[in-house]
């Protein structure tokens, strides 16, 4: 089982066994457009697109999801506990987990999505 967290650095370093930053993305709150979006709904997708149309995201979610693939399968009785790490954990973090979860899904691992956010 593969347990994804969002967490934010300024909140202290999270319980895990993998931890990957996602700090080197921009990031989406400094859109004017996406941080003046006052429905919930609207504002997510437009977080998850601004997240999914910077370069490298796609290489990124890929990567990281082959390593969780690779590691669930030499590791078939651990739960995985992989957090994606922000400034935050607000915008970023979360979109991230959201992507990488959407990619595991397409495989036959069980994976949780566990994140804390505003998105």
């Amino acid at each position: 089982m593969i347990t994804l967290k969002s967490h934010g650095h300024k909140f202290s370093s999270p319980e895990c066994n993998f931890k990957f930053d996602v700090s080197f993305f921009a990031n989406p709150w400094r859109d004017k457009k996406i941080r003046e979006e006052k429905d919930t709904e609207k504002r997510k997708q437009l977080i998850m697109k601004f997240m999914e149309d910077q370069e490298g995201a796609e290489s990124f979610i890929s990567r990281v999801s082959s390593l969780l693939r690779f590691l669930s399968t030499i590791l078939p009785d651990e739960n995985l506990q992989v957090a994606i790490c922000c400034s935050a954990g607000e915008y970023r973090s979360p979109a991230i987990v959201e992507m990488i979860s959407t990619e595991l899904g397409k495989t036959p691992h069980k994976v949780i999505h566990s994140p804390n956010s505003k998105i």
